[in-house]
């Protein structure tokens, strides 16, 4: 370790905060802290380690193996905010009031926040707003601790519809015995405000307290912070505000830059030694963050690995020309003994993607593309996953909705809209409304009969489930006994697509036996499989695990925390990035973020790069009709001219080489053959 990182280690008691760099190796940091820790006799169960991705959890306890053994690893506390949550209220649901509760994921959430729009019929303009925008608006309210009679009034329509919205979706999740993402700690840490005895236990509990990407937490993450810090105030926290990339989902950037407030007293050590990228690489990254009119921690980027090729800043034609023109480079690239899987392409908005693919799929070159739809959110995996649920929590209108006639079973719209205004007349959950369908005359036989072979079907799993069957094989038999299976295949007309699907099911099906198998709950439940899978869902990282050798195609909020040889950022021009959002006063949407957000995203993807940079733009793209001009990034302006290469490349021909190619085979031949894939 260097001099930092050491002085970062070895501090013992009171606050801390450890600025990170880019590429300084701050797990490395975290890890050696604990091992640190332990050492001088810190039980292991006494310290808490939040991270914000369950996968960020899972690699720091398989690096804590080797530093303080199997048995010790297994006793530390490494969790995401979420699960921490869920782990609070599910021991002190007494006193919270809540029960038994189910987590609602995202798309739960706004499948509420959709309902409750519906019901409410505003005006023809309302029903047009996006149901997302005023489901963000209502989550930063709540990190705001914000009640619904606490939201200021607006002239914005949609915090006008949001302040009517909010309270019927705090009703509606309640009605569901449901929390969502914000209640995971937004409660918490209402409880612990609320209940000292409780709070002073959880103080107790844990001797130290550590976080992750600090700078991502929102207000009420900082809150919890706060009061879980015992009397020793033994609170480290690791991040870095030039990273600070999340304000649109509520992330506060003032949580790091003010930590010294929070934490009187704070030790502050700055991790400048970055062991990733090439010295070009690192002085443009500086310049660019450096050129900010936003207030930071001073911190300036050192490259371990020395010198290395300038960074180009290429300029095009038009956005065609731009994804041709990577797409050859690429080739020339792979042609000189490059692999695939050092090479990324890095966008600000996923639209940016489709010419680069083309160009990719003519060419032959393979790629896979971070962001798409991920195995827990295919339509078949949401389905099984709503019987689940359904008989997991009967109260769970949201998934019942979804499969009360999938597969067919006879239930129409016109019923179930008959079962709403049932329930809204009635005063009685959804649920219950459909429960007395049997009675009531102007429902279809054939409804009835399908609601009542329902209702068997749930009960009936619901039976195995808590008879002690084995959690994978009761789910199983649900899943055949409701047709999931034929369904899938009648839609596929038998063909492949429909095994694929079944096989997304399949791997449904062995999530819950790796549950049973391998989870640390004593007693497993479908109730505690569906709420870590709902976690999971919402905290597992963008980017998704890479196969085989291919180009990565990624935007610059998913690359966060990965590292390439050669990285393409392309779309450096007004309206992309900076993004139009943050520029332009006519464009509204579900809140745009600062511009200063924005530089720090472009300083994110300059710094997953190790070895060779491309920074490219366009001259003119097609708008209306017409051929525009399009005006460089302003995040281009102040670059060391030392350490930067203008390259303007007229080619249209996929198969001309150009001078880049050419100086690429050269970089190549003194890396001996291959791109630098050493991680840091």
């Amino acid at each position: 370790m260097n001099a930092s990182q050491r002085a970062a280690v070895e501090h013992e008691r009171g606050p801390l905060l450890v600025l990170a760099g880019a590429g300084s190796g701050k797990t490395r940091v975290i890890t050696q802290r604990i091992a640190r820790l332990v050492e001088r006799g810190v039980a292991p169960e006494a310290i808490l380690a939040v991270s914000f991705t369950n996968k960020a959890a899972g690699e720091m306890g398989e690096r804590m193996v080797p530093l303080v053994g199997a048995e010790a690893a297994g006793r530390l506390v490494l969790s995401t905010f979420h699960s921490f949550g869920v782990r609070l209220l599910t021991e002190e649901k007494e006193a919270v009031g809540l029960g038994r509760f189910v987590v609602f994921d995202q798309g739960d959430s706004l499948g509420v926040v959709r309902e409750v729009m519906h019901r409410l019929r505003r005006s023809a303009a309302s029903r047009r707003l996006d149901p997302a925008a005023v489901h963000a608006r209502i989550s930063l309210w709540k990190n705001r601790f914000l009640g619904p009679e606490e939201v200021p009034e607006t002239d914005l329509e949609y915090d006008s519809v949001a302040r009517d919205v909010f309270p019927r979706y705090e009703a509606a999740l309640r009605a569901m015995c449901a929390v969502d993402f914000d209640d995971l700690v937004d409660l918490p840490v209402e409880l612990l405000k609320r209940e000292p005895a409780i709070r002073e236990k959880w103080r107790t509990r844990f001797r130290h307290v550590l976080v992750d990407e600090f700078q991502d937490t929102n207000r009420a993450q900082l809150e919890l912070v706060r009061l879980l810090a015992n009397d020793d105030r033994n609170v480290c926290v690791v991040g870095d505000d030039d990273q600070a990339i999340y304000g649109w989902r509520g992330a506060d950037v003032s949580n790091i830059l003010d930590f010294t407030r929070h934490f009187p007293g704070a030790q502050v050590v700055k991790l400048e030694d970055n062991y990733r990228s090439r010295a070009p690489i690192l002085a443009v990254a500086n310049a660019a963050i450096a050129a900010g009119g936003s207030r930071r921690h001073g911190k300036e980027l050192r490259s371990a690995r020395g010198p290395g090729d300038r960074v180009s800043i290429v300029t095009v034609e038009t956005p065609d020309d731009e994804a041709r023109f990577v797409a050859r480079e690429i080739g020339a690239l792979h042609g000189a003994g490059a692999r695939y899987a050092d090479v990324a392409v890095l966008y600000r908005g996923s639209l940016q993607a489709r010419p680069v693919e083309e160009e990719l799929r003519a060419a032959g070159i393979p790629y896979q593309l971070f962001g798409g739809t991920r195995l827990f959110d295919r339509k078949e995996v949401k389905d099984a996953t709503a019987y689940l649920r359904v008989v997991a929590n009967p109260k769970d209108e949201i998934s019942l909705r979804r499969i009360l006639n999938y597969p067919a079973r006879g239930i129409g719209e016109a019923t179930v809209e008959r079962v709403e205004r049932k329930a809204r007349s009635a005063r009685v959950p959804f649920v219950e409304a459909l429960r007395r369908i049997d009675g009531d005359a102007e429902v279809p036989d054939g409804a009835r009969r399908g609601v009542q072979r329902f209702f068997e079907v749930v009960e009936r799993a619901r039976g195995r489930f808590r008879g002690g069957a084995a959690l994978a094989v009761a789910a199983r038999s649900l899943l055949q006994e409701v047709g999931l299976r034929a369904a899938l295949e009648d839609v596929a007309d038998g063909g492949a697509s429909g095994v694929r699907r079944w096989e997304n099911v399949e791997s449904l099906l062995r999530s819950i036996e790796r549950y049973e198998r391998t989870g640390r709950s004593e007693k497993p439940s479908i109730g505690a499989f569906l709420a870590g899978l709902a976690l999971r869902a919402a905290e597992d990282d963008d980017a998704q695990e890479g196969v085989g050798n291919q180009v990565t195609l990624s935007t610059l909020h998913a690359a966060k925390g990965l590292e390439f040889g050669v990285v393409f950022l392309i779309g450096c021009v007004e309206g992309q990035l900076p993004h139009v959002r943050t520029t332009d006063p006519k464009v509204t949407d579900a809140g745009p973020t600062d511009v200063e957000e924005e530089r720090r995203l472009f300083y994110v993807g300059v710094t997953r790069a190790r070895d060779r940079l491309l920074l490219t733009r366009a001259r003119r793209r097609a708008l209306r009709g017409k051929e525009a001009a399009i005006a460089p990034s302003r995040f281009l302006e102040g670059l060391p001219e030392s350490q930067i290469e203008v390259i303007e490349d007229k080619a249209s021909s996929p198969l001309c080489t150009g001078e880049l190619a050419e100086r690429t085979r050269a970089f190549l031949e003194r890396l001996g053959g291959g791109g630098n894939r050493e991680k840091s």
